[in-house]
Order: structure tokens, then C-alpha cells, then sequence
């Protein structure tokens, strides 16, 4: 009996053994898939292009070497450097994606990667309370669900962060839609600014466009010069 008892303990602690093991191979496994984003892109599905936008705090402009989704066109409609699909009207969240330079505090070149840093993590926070300062204190306690989908730096200069946003289920659909978006950020050594790609889709669209974004995201880069260095 001593014997079979012995047995018995021996096999109830393999058995948990491996049952941790698998648990925790099926979590990395799971972690991976919601990080790790193939790369599936086709030459035909962006396009190059070179995009004047405004420097912060200054006249000029810097020339931005992008690429565009194709069938995607700039819409002046909203006064900046924006882009969506030739049938964007049809889209009941049309998608965009946007081009632009910011400091986000300080313009001293040795202060714009903390500044990037804390633009990350504002932009988190406010993913999660779409309602700050309404004066209706039910509004402004809503949360919404925030999934990291990707968080890195991809290069020595550049950032980037996608999201999905979901939000409860009582709240209506046609004021709260569920989304997701990217932001990325490039920063040269010595340069008083940094240039933001921001792309944003509707939820249900995310097979369609997060790859697509994620590249045309990352491919945002410019050529610096020293006359481009706001003091």
C-alpha cells in the first residue's frame, strides 16, 4: 500500500507538471499571436510618394518620403495631410491615415524622445476614456477596452503603437465605434521635431488594413538638413 500510494503522489505531480507546461505554452503562444503581425505585403498595395508637411513652430515645410495605400487619395476636406480610399463615402467609418510633425512639449532636439515617450503614454490614456471633461460624470467614467497590438521601437529613430479599442457593450455602436489605430514616430539625431503617421479603421476592418498600415507607418521617413532644425 505504501507503495501504491508513493506511485499515486508521484503521478498526480507529474500530471500538474505537465499541465503548468502546457498552460503556459498555450498563454505564450497566445501572447505571440496578438503581437507578432505578419509582414504580408504586396509591392501593390503601397505606392511612394512624397508629401509636403509644415514644421511645428515654423514656415517651412519638410518633404516626407511615404507610402500610400493604394486607391487611396488626400482629402483637403480636413485641412491637413490626409488620406482614404477613392470610395471613402461609402465606408460608415471611413479609415484614414495622416501625416504631420509635432514637438509635444519641448522643441530642444535632446528633449524629443522623452517627449515621444509621454506622447505614447497619453495617447494610451486617452484610448481609454473617450469622454475627459464632458461635465456628465457618467460620460466621463466610461472606459473602454484597450489591446496593445504592437509596441516597439523598429528602428534607431523610429516608434511605433497599435491599438484595438472596444467599448461596453450597453454604449451605442454609432457613437462609440469599435476601432483600431496606429500612431508611429520618427525622429533624427539633432532634429527639433518628430514626424507622426497616424492610421485609424473601423474594427471589423482590421484583417484588411492593419498590415498595410503597419508598413505604411513604418516606411514614413525624411532626409534631414540643418536648415529643417527649428531653434
Amino acid at each position: 500500500m505504501k507503495n501504491y500510494a508513493k506511485f499515486a503522489l508521484v503521478l498526480s505531480l507529474a500530471f500538474i507538471l505537465i499541465g503548468s507546461l502546457c498552460y503556459a505554452k498555450s498563454k505564450n503562444t497566445e501572447t505571440n499571436k496578438r503581437l507578432v503581425v505578419p509582414a504580408w505585403i504586396n509591392d501593390e498595395d503601397l505606392h511612394a510618394e512624397s508629401i509636403e508637411v509644415q514644421l511645428p513652430n515654423s514656415e517651412d515645410t519638410l518633404a516626407l518620403k511615404a507610402k500610400i495605400p493604394a486607391n487611396w487619395v488626400l482629402n483637403p476636406d480636413f485641412g491637413g495631410i490626409v488620406y482614404q480610399p477613392e470610395n471613402y463615402a461609402d465606408y460608415f467609418y471611413p479609415p484614414i491615415l495622416s501625416y504631420g510633425t509635432n514637438c509635444a512639449g519641448s522643441c530642444a532636439p535632446k528633449d524629443i524622445p522623452k517627449n515621444i515617450e509621454n506622447l505614447i503614454k497619453g495617447i494610451k490614456d486617452t484610448l481609454a476614456r473617450p469622454n475627459i471633461n464632458t461635465g456628465d460624470p457618467k460620460l466621463d467614467a466610461i472606459r473602454a477596452n484597450v489591446e496593445i497590438l504592437v509596441e516597439e521601437q523598429f528602428a534607431e529613430d523610429g516608434w511605433i503603437l497599435a491599438a484595438a479599442v472596444t467599448y461596453p457593450e450597453e454604449l451605442s455602436s454609432a457613437l462609440y465605434t469599435p476601432k483600431f489605430v496606429v500612431h508611429a514616430f520618427r525622429h533624427h539625431k539633432g532634429d527639433g521635431f518628430f514626424v507622426q503617421t497616424t492610421a485609424r479603421a473601423q474594427l471589423t476592418q482590421k484583417d484588411e488594413f492593419l498590415n498595410i498600415f503597419l508598413e505604411a507607418c513604418k516606411q514614413t521617413d525624411y532626409s534631414s538638413s540643418t536648415s529643417q532644425h527649428p531653434q
